[in-house]
């Protein structure tokens, strides 16, 4: 009678560490799908509004600057225009903030005889202008010119003379890749946190279950053993 007791104290045991199992690594799951989801969705909300916030900047910025750039001095003596503007940009243009996790240029480029020279500027591979077809950005309204990826953003303004005829072309481009890193840094850091605070207390809730059981066994086994 007794091993039959003790047979069954040790099934029900083995059941109720099964069941333990079972919820916490069904709850395990569960936690982790639904706060990657969640961290996820946040991500992607800031990095849109991240964005969004770079461009209106960088509009603003670019359009304030050529609004300060005489197209008579790029084509009277661009040497001269090149030396002032090479003083002046870069304060108008290069934002200093090391945490705002974007790294920009800008190019101020003569035009003449359908050809871009560059006057002054950053030495970047974010500087596309020189690239692109003349007949993209040259209008007849001489409008801003842009072209975005998912981490790039490039914005071009078309420099006129007196005449309002083109001489030049402002760019001025960002690149806001490292928002990426941080988030993905971001994300592992809250998932492991969550995972590791649901592990630790699935496990100190699980104690209930599993010890009764085995203090039942062992004062059991003393018991036999007196008699």
């Amino acid at each position: 009678m007794a091993s039959t007791d003790k047979s069954n104290s040790a099934s029900n045991a083995a059941g109720n560490v099964a069941k333990i199992v079972f919820l916490s690594l069904f709850a395990l799951a569960l936690v982790v799908v639904s706060v990657s989801f969640a961290v996820h969705h946040m991500r992607l909300g800031f990095e849109k509004e991240y964005n969004r916030i770079l461009v209106n900047r960088i509009q603003v910025d670019a359009q304030n600057a050529a609004l300060a750039v005489s197209g008579d001095e790029l084509v009277n003596d661009p040497a001269a225009a090149a030396v002032k503007y090479s003083a002046i940009l870069p304060y108008m243009l290069m934002d200093a903030n090391d945490n705002d996790y974007s790294v920009q240029a800008f190019g101020l480029y003569n035009y003449s005889n359908g050809t871009l020279s560059v006057l002054t500027g950053n030495d970047s591979d974010l500087l596309v202008a020189s690239s692109i077809p003349v007949s993209d950005w040259l209008t007849a309204e001489l409008s801003p010119y842009e072209v975005k990826s998912e981490y790039q953003y490039h914005y071009m303004i078309p420099i006129s003379d007196s005449q309002g005829n083109a001489c030049g072309l402002l760019e001025l481009s960002a690149k806001s890749s490292e928002i990426d890193t941080l988030g993905n840094k971001l994300e592992s850091v809250i998932l492991s946190t969550v995972i590791l605070a649901v592990i630790v207390a699935m496990a100190a809730f699980s104690l209930q279950y599993v010890i009764p059981p085995i203090i039942n066994l062992i004062s059991k086994k003393n018991a036999e053993a007196k008699l």
